[in-house]
């Protein structure tokens, strides 16, 4: 696994050094798509590339991570076609190459499709045969489901939001929060630059109460730091720091 995130990190510099003039690739979706567990319809991430040349360009695109929450999961690349989920280099031997004229923009798809809560990550690579050592990455990211939620009291106590227990925490913490009616409720988590890194309730609450959340960081790839965390409805919002020590 070490090596795994090595060999991103690598990639993710070299990229990011690249001052490519000849295509574009990049993410259009959000930094996460929020999603349902599902036994058939797919949540889908969206990317662009395009050939910046003059002339037809043939493109590559290789998955280098498929960081997934579980067995029940799986991803899927669409260019054109969407093949299997095993298969990492799009096209693959022997397939129809994907070409693009000059100037011309087009769309990749990730399809994540997920039977458990958790959150998948999967880094594309993308270069031109012509060129390979020319490249760009992007990391696309699918959370599906809400972490483990439970009410613990009906009693209506207005809204709130408490400190996590255990604080500072490893891997694991508690979050409680009361909300006075059903409403549309987000509770998110943050790093110290404001970067959104978990939506540990992405839908509605069907009634009011008092709500404990188990958070794990480490189903969210978290390292050591300083976090917020931020309850928010329509007519009240809090947040709070925490502490996570690895």
């Amino acid at each position: 696994m070490k090596k795994i995130f090595s060999l991103v990190l690598v990639l993710m510099f070299v990229a990011g050094m690249a001052n490519s003039q000849t295509f574009q690739f990049y993410r259009h979706s959000p930094r996460i798509i929020y999603g349902d567990t599902s036994l058939i319809n797919a949540t889908v991430a969206i990317g662009y590339f395009k050939n910046m040349t003059s002339t037809n360009q043939n493109f590559k695109f290789v998955r280098v991570l498929n960081s997934l929450p579980g067995p029940t999961w799986q991803t899927s690349i669409c260019v054109e076609y969407c093949y299997a989920s095993d298969q990492d280099t799009i096209p693959p031997r022997g397939a129809q190459p994907v070409t693009r004229a000059p100037n011309v923009l087009d769309s990749i798809q990730i399809d994540f499709l997920g039977h458990t809560p958790g959150l998948a990550t999967v880094i594309i690579k993308a270069y031109l045969e012509s060129n390979p050592s020319n490249f760009l990455v992007d990391t696309f990211r699918v959370q599906l489901g809400t972490v483990g939620i439970r009410q613990i009291s009906s009693v209506i106590d207005g809204y709130k939001l408490e400190q996590n227990y255990p604080n500072p925490f490893n891997p694991s913490t508690k979050i409680n929060f009361s909300i006075a009616k059903a409403e549309r409720v987000s509770l998110k988590v943050y790093d110290i630059l404001g970067n959104e890194v978990a939506n540990l309730i992405p839908d509605k609450i069907s009634q009011p109460g008092t709500f404990a959340v188990e958070f794990n960081s480490n189903d969210f790839k978290m390292s050591s730091g300083v976090y917020y965390y931020t309850l928010r409805t329509g007519s009240f919002v809090s947040t709070k720091k925490m502490l996570l020590v690895k």
